[in-house]
Order: structure tokens, then C-alpha cells, then sequence
């Protein structure tokens, strides 16, 4: 692709791809980013590369898994536990330094999240803290707040070429979007007719996007809990945010030069597995929308199957801008381009990482492992969509193989050194203990937490 074009990536936090209209969801939740899809490119097997929010953004603006990036847990103001390298350079700078010509702007607040994520402040000329604030309120921050700032940035910028980053907090806790997004949906707990009911080939009901009949997160909301209705009314106030953005773009006449790029860090449970929250690597943490519209330069309503993953984003940017492959450094990620024009197969397996688990998917066939609690799941992607059927035990022939693929990728990439997952989960333990005057005797040093003996 030729230079001269704009770029806005926006990150929507804590979005899963399955409560999407563009990705079968059965409520009208994203309308705007519906239209979005339809015009332009819709990625079906987007997964994360880490997970959370901390290891999750900096695969984004890396290119990199963890295993090399180092950024495993998003910890709570535990300073010297973050091996981030500050020699990875982040897109923003190699934008400035590869292409050059460009404006870069981040309209975010990672900077004084509780996570010293310092390094996604890098390369941007203009870092707009929509927090207003040095205090670390980071996921109250509402989307129109966001947009205040942003959409006249972009008026006064309008002549220049861009790189722009946005970062939305919502759909992520607490839900306080406005009222009239708060009663936009409504579920009755305990019924089924207004939901959509579908079986799994492996024998139980479930509802897409919320789990298996009979485990259904269904407080009422006088309880004063979260509910899925909530979730999907921030999802519908954050999709008029993005509209608007777009018609910004349109009414500034720049929509036809401009690349918009939606996607997500990570999902949220949502009372699947038993959690209300983004831990674990299951398909309601790890599966996430990746949207590319770009009107003038790709093509309308293509659907691209197969795996890719939140490190593919930088390299693709790059590309988009007009950087040269030969300039640019070693990436996890590949560029998505080639994968649009069928020039290149998307991936056959990817790898997951969060601050103690790593996943292998290939084809319909997922594999977990804890390395800290030793334990293994494996599931049918495609006859158990929901993850609730663990056949680690029946499938002992394949979880051996799929074990041992991930030992491969692991020592690959680690290529001698100690794994940076086992320690900052040491240094954790540690800080925590001391603090706490606690002791974790499973997160004393061992050589088998490791690489375990090959069972």
C-alpha cells in the first residue's frame, strides 16, 4: 500500500466478538460496527494473543507475544515487576522512524492505569490522558468523554496524514453508561424466549454469547450486580461512539484516505466457568471482533477465515502506511494484507499466553495448560462451543501431542533463557507474600513448574 493514507485503531475494551451482530450475536448490539464489517473486511477467527489488558495492548502495539514482549501480569502498583524492554520499539515509533510524515495520537489512559504501562505513551506525539487526571480511574472513563477529545483532534488535523489510537473502556465494569443504554436490553431471568437456544453436537443446550443452559449468569438487577443486559447496552453505547467517529471522518471528507481498524485486548466471561471476569484462556476470554474498514482500498463484506491474532495488528498498520518489510523488525504478528488478497493462508494454530496459562488451538481442537496449578484442559471447539466438556482425560493421545506442540513453541522461542511467565508470577508471589505475610508453597521455585516431565 501506498503512504498518505490515515489510520485509527480502536481498541474497545473487554469485548467479546460473540455479542456482535457481525458475528452472529442475536441481539442488535453494534450496529455501526455491523455497517462497518459489511463494507469493509471482517477477520471471523480473531483470537488475542495475551491476556489481560496490560499483556493484551502490548501485543498490540508490539507485534509480539508475551514469551518475547515479557508483559505477563497487569499488577496493582507492585513497582520492578514488569520486564517490558524498552528496546522493543512500539508502532507509534516506527511509524515516526520508518514512514516519517506522520501524526501520531493516542487518546487513551493506559499511562496512569495501576499497571506501569509507560511504554504505550511511546512514539505519540500527542497523548491525550482522557482522564484528566493523575489518579488511576482508568475503566470509569466513559466513551463520550473519550470522543469529546477525539472528534475535534481530528477537525484540526484533518489536512495532516494520522496514526490515531482510541482506547474505550467500555463494555469493562462498572457499566455506567448513560440511562437510556441501561435499559436498552432486558432479559426476564429464568426464561428462555427471549433468548436464542441452540444445541451443541456435544448433547447440552446454550445461549451464543452466554453459556449453557442451566448456568446462565441471570441476576436480577435489583441485586445490584452486573448483568449481560448491561454488558450489551455498553456495547450498544460505545457502538454510537464509533458511528459517530466514522461520520466525523465522512463530514471532514478524509473517510476515503482514513483505515479504521476495531478490535478488542480481551472478552469477559460473563458468568461462563464460573467467573464474571477475563481470567482463563477459554473461547469467552480469547475470542475477539477484528474489523478493517477501509472502503477505497479493500474489498466489500469479505469474511477471512482462519486464526489470527492481536500481534498481526502492528505489522498490517505498518504495511498500510507504506513501512518497507525489509525495515521492520522481528514480529510475532504477520501482515494481514496478503491473507485479504488470498496471496497467503491465515495460520493453521495459534498460541495464547496469560500470567500462568498458555493455549494451542489448531482446527477445531483447543489444548490449556496451568503451569502453576499443573492442570490440563482440552475441548472440541466445535462440538462443545461453550468449553464446558473437558475431554483431557478421554483424549489422552491428543492432549500428549498438543502438550508436546506447545513445549516445542515454548522452548523455541525462549531458546535457552527462563521463562519470563514463571518469573513474574515468582516475583508476584514474592512481593505479595511480604506484604501479606503470606506464603504460596505451589510458587516456590521447582524444576518442574517449568517444563514438567512429559507425561
Amino acid at each position: 500500500m501506498a503512504g498518505g493514507l490515515n489510520c485509527i485503531l480502536i481498541v474497545v475494551d473487554t469485548l467479546r466478538a460473540d455479542h456482535l451482530g457481525c458475528y452472529g450475536y442475536f441481539r442488535d448490539t453494534s450496529p455501526n460496527i455491523d455497517r462497518l464489517a459489511r463494507e469493509g473486511v471482517l477477520f471471523k477467527d480473531m483470537h488475542a494473543s495475551a491476556i489481560p489488558t496490560g499483556p493484551g495492548f502490548t501485543s498490540i502495539i508490539t507485534g509480539l507475544s508475551p514469551i518475547h514482549h515479557h508483559y505477563y501480569l497487569t499488577p496493582w502498583n507492585i513497582p520492578n515487576l514488569i520486564d517490558f524492554d524498552d528496546a522493543i520499539p512500539t508502532l507509534p515509533e516506527l511509524i515516526q522512524d520508518l514512514i516519517g510524515g506522520y501524526t501520531t495520537a493516542a487518546f487513551d489512559n493506559l499511562m496512569n492505569f495501576s499497571s506501569h504501562m509507560d511504554h504505550m505513551v511511546r512514539g505519540f506525539e500527542y497523548y491525550v490522558n482522557v482522564t484528566r487526571t493523575s489518579k488511576p480511574i482508568h475503566h470509569h472513563v466513559r466513551g463520550d468523554q473519550v470522543n469529546s477529545r477525539l472528534i475535534p483532534w481530528l477537525k484540526a488535523h484533518r489536512h495532516e496524514n494520522f496514526f490515531v489510537f482510541v482506547h474505550y473502556w467500555d463494555p469493562h465494569t462498572p457499566y455506567n453508561q448513560p440511562e437510556e443504554f441501561r435499559r436498552i436490553f432486558r432479559h426476564e431471568p429464568g426464561r428462555l424466549d427471549d433468548l436464542e437456544v441452540k444445541t451443541a453436537p456435544a448433547g447440552y443446550r446454550y445461549v451464543p454469547g452466554w453459556g449453557r443452559v442451566g448456568e446462565l449468569w441471570e441476576p436480577r438487577p435489583e441485586e445490584g450486580k452486573p448483568t449481560i443486559d448491561l454488558y450489551d447496552g455498553e456495547i450498544r453505547f460505545v457502538d454510537g461512539l464509533i458511528g459517530e467517529v466514522v461520520e466525523a471522518l465522512e463530514e471532514l471528507d478524509i473517510s476515503d484516505k482514513t483505515v479504521v481498524i476495531i478490535t478488542s485486548d480481551h472478552g469477559e466471561q460473563l458468568g461462563q466457568h464460573g467467573l464474571y471476569d477475563h481470567r482463563g484462556l477459554h473461547e469467552s476470554v480469547v475470542y475477539i471482533p477484528l474489523v478493517i474498514w477501509a472502503p477505497a482500498m479493500l474489498p466489500s463484506g469479505k469474511v477471512v477465515e482462519g486464526y489470527v491474532q492481536q500481534a498481526d495488528i502492528a505489522p498490517t498498520i505498518l504495511s498500510f502506511l507504506g513501512a518497507k518489510e525489509k525495515d521492520l523488525p522481528s514480529f510475532d504478528g504477520v501482515n494481514l494484507l496478503p491473507i485479504i488478497d488470498g496471496e497467503k493462508p491465515p495460520r493453521e494454530e495459534i498460541y495464547i499466553e496469560n500470567h500462568e496459562q498458555r493455549a494451542v488451538v489448531e482446527e477445531e481442537w483447543k489444548y490449556i495448560r496451568n503451569y502453576f496449578e499443573r492442570t490440563e484442559e482440552l475441548y472440541n471447539l466445535e462440538d462443545d462451543p461453550m468449553e464446558v466438556v473437558n475431554l483431557a482425560a478421554e483424549e489422552r493421545s491428543r492432549v500428549k501431542a498438543m502438550r508436546e506442540k506447545l513445549f516445542r513453541w515454548v522452548d523455541e522461542n525462549l531458546k535457552g533463557r527462563l521463562d519470563p511467565m514463571w518469573v513474574q508470577m515468582a516475583r508476584w508471589a514474592a512481593k505479595w507474600a511480604a506484604t501479606f505475610k503470606y506464603d504460596f508453597p505451589d510458587l516456590r521455585p521447582r524444576p518442574t513448574i517449568i517444563r514438567e516431565a512429559k507425561q
